[in-house]
């Protein structure tokens, strides 16, 4: 989400939206003409459901190891906020972001309605920002120890190209960090102050560390219900593949999510049935465990 997502024209808003449900509808498409359907269905007959389940179960997790970090970002913004209202509202817009096209309509909604009670739109948004890129900093950094470590984990090299870009991505970040330019310089200097204590620099470190391990988690459980156990692939090639989900170019992440699955995992000796078997069942887990945050929807904000 960009500080100007919430001032761009109706026009460019649908055009995006259409643009979204265009890119999923086409990778979908490219991905399962390439699904072997016996293989698929014999893996879900010969599965175990249960480590499904608990995967649907670990969403509430998610969710509420995401509200606190937000939640205590935006203390240190002045936008005081319960436990409790953080955990239902980022709950929302997490569902929300699985439904709607682009990838974070759901933050969209999170800070209109964060914006209650605290006049303008401008902090509100900015707290979603810092609490996205202290989350983006995180995945980044269990993402490169997961290509350092390949080599050692499966006996042959990262995917072509995939430390270069790690690499070239966070001194980008680093770059900005210490020089930011005029339109950012509001943003980074918000992320400075959340960080600016020695607890809160502890305490994101460990939530956002303890959330990205919980999607790893996930993965893990939803290729065992398959029957494809990921061993050190969870840390090594999920994080890559979700690498991806930073694009906000598709409804929940489908069809991204699917063919950098295949692309990731085929390194591992993955079929393309395999990969976008496991990117489907993450995916659904996802979406089911956080259906019942729509009651968010019945209650004043």
């Amino acid at each position: 989400m960009s500080l100007g997502q919430a001032t761009k024209p109706h026009w460019a808003k649908t055009l995006r939206a259409w643009v979204s449900v265009g890119v999923t509808a086409g990778l979908l498409f490219w991905v399962v003409q390439r699904v072997d359907v016996a293989e698929l269905k014999a893996a879900i007959e010969s599965g175990n459901p249960w480590w499904w389940l608990a995967a649907v179960c670990l969403m509430p997790v998610h969710v509420v190891l995401g509200a606190l970090r937000w939640q205590r970002v935006s203390i240190s913004l002045d936008l005081p906020m319960t436990k409790r209202r953080a955990t239902e509202e980022y709950g929302l817009s997490v569902l929300l972001n699985q439904v709607l096209p682009g990838g974070v309509s759901g933050d969209a909604v999170r800070v209109w309605r964060h914006k209650r009670g605290h006049g303008a739109l401008g902090a509100p948004l900015r707290a979603a920002l810092v609490d996205r890129i202290i989350g983006h900093w995180a995945h980044v950094a269990v993402t490169l120890v997961g290509v350092l470590v390949w080599n050692q984990a499966h006996g042959e090299s990262a995917p072509e190209g995939a430390l270069p870009f790690l690499l070239v991505w966070a001194t980008m970040f680093a770059v900005l960090w210490a020089k930011p330019p005029p339109g950012m310089r509001s943003l980074v200097g918000d992320t400075r102050l959340a960080l600016s204590r020695g607890t809160d620099r502890w305490f994101h470190a460990i939530i956002s560390m303890a959330l990205v391990g919980s999607l790893l988690l996930s993965f893990s459980l939803c290729a065992l219900s398959l029957g494809y156990p990921l061993g050190w692939g969870a840390l090594t090639a999920v994080p890559l593949l979700m690498f991806i989900m930073i694009v906000p170019v598709s409804v929940g992440g489908w069809g991204l999510r699917e063919l950098s699955a295949v692309v990731i995992l085929s390194t591992l000796g993955w079929s393309t049935t395999q990969a976008v078997g496991l990117s489907a069942a993450y995916g659904m887990a996802s979406l089911v465990g956080a259906i019942p945050f729509l009651f968010v929807l019945g209650k004043s904000s």
